[in-house]
């Protein structure tokens, strides 16, 4: 099944290209089921994206802007990630990425990273900063420190609440900008919109891990933390981040054994359409 709104036949006519990559190997969590995020983001945008008028579906429209032509390439294997993310930008499209564990991002920007200079806006309950451990989800964004094209210090980190102390000393020796939950409580998403606009000067890649919502919001993610994001502002700060100079999206760590009544995975389709709609 495609994604409801794949309104592109064919990769060389589309602005986006949307893939899954049902992978949670680099996961160390005890409960499994992230895997299976793709196809049911694509199954539920199908049952709950429109009303069928005649042998028609008309599908429900992003509230501000136009969506762009999107083509469903399929799922592909974690190791296929680099190439296909560097061929989708070398072909002057965008990735839309649906995970999988969030250490698929540092694949997709590893491909990205060799054709452009890019700065990411990385929304997470959790840092992923440890470095005493490597290439998992924990260390995503140690990893992609590495990556030459990748500029960290421009970069920033959006809904963190539950860091730990290595990870807390590794924002401080990178350099890396957060705000916090209660941060972007008291400043507001419109103060937190000016600080990106204020640093970020390169193309934009945006990583969304569902956890960095209140679990009122999102429950179906393997760590559910309160004191989270709402919808709406999720949905606002990443459409207007992704107006700056967005190249990349991907949404990560929908877990549909842990969802009630599919709600994470209706949000993710949600903040697809939201965010590309321009």
């Amino acid at each position: 099944m495609k994604f409801a709104y794949a309104n592109a036949k064919k990769f060389e006519e589309a602005d986006y290209i949307l893939f899954g990559v049902p992978d949670e190997t680099g996961s160390h969590s005890e409960l499994k089921g992230v895997s299976l995020a793709p196809n049911t983001i694509r199954k539920i945008s199908n049952e709950r994206f429109g009303i069928k008028r005649g042998n028609k579906i008309s599908l429900f429209q992003p509230q501000q802007g136009v969506l762009p032509k999107i083509y469903d390439y399929g799922n592909v294997k974690k190791k296929e990630v680099e190439g296909l993310a560097e061929k989708i930008v070398e072909a002057r499209k965008k990735p839309i990425l649906l995970g999988g564990d969030h250490s698929i991002t540092y694949e997709v920007l590893k491909g990205i990273s060799k054709v452009k200079e890019v700065s990411f806006v990385y929304f997470d309950a959790h840092p992923d900063f440890i470095s005493s451990e490597r290439h998992y989800y924990g260390s995503v964004i140690c990893d992609i420190s590495e990556l030459k094209n990748v500029k960290v210090k421009q970069s920033i980190e959006i809904g963190i609440r539950v860091p730990e102390a290595e990870e807390l000393y590794n924002l401080r020796k990178y350099h890396v900008k957060t705000i916090t939950s209660l941060e972007l409580t008291q400043i507001g998403i419109h103060k937190a919109l000016e600080r990106i606009r204020s640093m970020i000067k390169n193309y934009i890649y945006v990583s969304i891990d569902m956890d960095v919502l209140d679990p009122a919001f999102a429950p179906g993610v393997n760590t559910p933390i309160p004191g989270g994001m709402s919808s709406s502002e999720l949905i606002f700060l990443a459409k207007n981040t992704f107006r700056l100079r967005g190249v990349g999206l991907d949404i990560m760590e929908v877990n549909p054994k842990r969802d009630v009544n599919d709600i994470t995975s209706q949000l993710a389709t949600s903040l697809i359409i939201e965010t590309i709609a321009l």
